[in-house]
């Protein structure tokens, strides 16, 4: 397989949900689960594609943190891109002077300038396009996929794939459902949503339990990531043997590859963490690990002990992106238990 640099977009637009239509919005904000599993598949099959997030995307999903109804994806979106851009190797961010503009700065706009975002991110692509070689905007914003440059708006990382290369890409994901707020599952004929698209009230449990997992334990090692990593306690690579050591001083993982039991109980051996039923670190469990259940199988309540337990550690450590991104939660939480 030939070589490509292929600059793929995050459009997830929160502000201007209101005015577009909900199937539109939808398709945005399932942007972000389609961008994670393409570059799973992408980096297990070792391909060589830079996905590079253009630096208004960036300040739109900022602006969006602290919206009610998008702060939640705009932060998950955020601390994803923040992740993998730290990792060096499938996603990077735009640099300032990446741009084809005049000033040598995409920050610096052009007077009379109407458009604005969607200018610089065309400005981005046109940029990497010219300089950098073969270049694909991901957008699902027909308004851009029109202009200037080779576009597609995907329904799976499979559909990607198969744009970008041809032949047989069966090693990436098809389609999957995506929680992207209680349009995805509320029963309103107004909606303009696609009733393949609409998700039973259990499957939205499911969905946003497995991003409540896949967010936080994020967060869990970002924190592990500044309390620990310059302390000679952490993971010893295996070479104690005692059968009673946690499991996160006896492994040869870096901390980087933790799931949230490490994490919990690395910190539990500097803060005490408060003890619950169910214990967080079960509620954590990703699907399909031992003693793990869905999103459905999990009570209210069960979900509210979990995350004041997640809280605390928040406020125990002073981490700020644990107890907002809570708050930023509870309004789904709620809306998929109908409260």
């Amino acid at each position: 397989m030939s070589k490509a640099l292929v600059a793929l977009f995050l459009l997830i637009s929160p502000l201007k949900l209101h005015q577009i239509s909900t199937r539109t919005g939808l398709k945005r904000l399932q942007q972000l689960s389609l961008l994670q599993q393409f570059v799973r598949d992408v980096e297990r099959a070792a391909l060589s594609v830079l996905l590079v997030i253009p630096g208004a995307v960036l300040n739109e999903l900022d602006g969006q943190k602290k919206s009610e109804r998008l702060g939640w994806f705009s932060r998950r979106a955020s601390q994803w891109i923040l992740e993998k851009v730290k990792q060096k190797r499938s996603v990077r961010s735009q640099a300032d002077q990446e741009t084809c503009r005049p000033s040598g700065n995409w920050r610096i706009r052009q007077p009379r300038e109407e458009r604005g975002n969607d200018e610089l991110i065309l400005d981005c692509c046109m940029y990497f396009a010219k300089f950098r070689g073969r270049t694909c905007l991901l957008s699902a914003d027909k308004n851009l996929c029109i202009e200037k440059i080779r576009s597609i708006s995907p329904a799976s990382g499979y559909d990607l794939a198969s744009f970008l290369f041809g032949g047989d890409m069966r090693a990436f994901a098809g389609h999957q459902a995506n929680y992207t707020g209680n349009e995805s599952f509320e029963q309103d004929d107004g909606m303009d949503v696609d009733e393949d698209e609409r998700l039973t009230i259990p499957q939205a449990m499911d969905l946003l339990h497995v991003q409540v997992i896949d967010h936080f334990t994020r967060l869990l090692v970002a924190l592990v990531g500044r309390v620990g990593v310059e302390d000679p306690g952490c993971s010893d690579g295996g070479v104690t043997s005692s059968q009673h050591a946690p499991k996160w001083k006896t492994s040869d993982k870096p901390y980087q590859d933790w799931n949230a039991a490490d994490c919990i109980a690395y910190l539990d051996s500097k803060i005490r963490v408060k003890r619950t039923a169910p214990r967080l670190e079960v509620f954590l469990s990703k699907p399909y690990s031992p003693g793990s259940r869905c999103g459905r199988e999990w009570s209210y309540d069960a979900w509210s002990t979990a995350l004041e337990a997640l809280r605390q550690i928040g406020e125990d450590w002073n981490e700020p992106s644990i107890t907002e991104d809570l708050d930023g939660l509870a309004r789904h939480r709620q809306a998929v238990f109908g409260r």
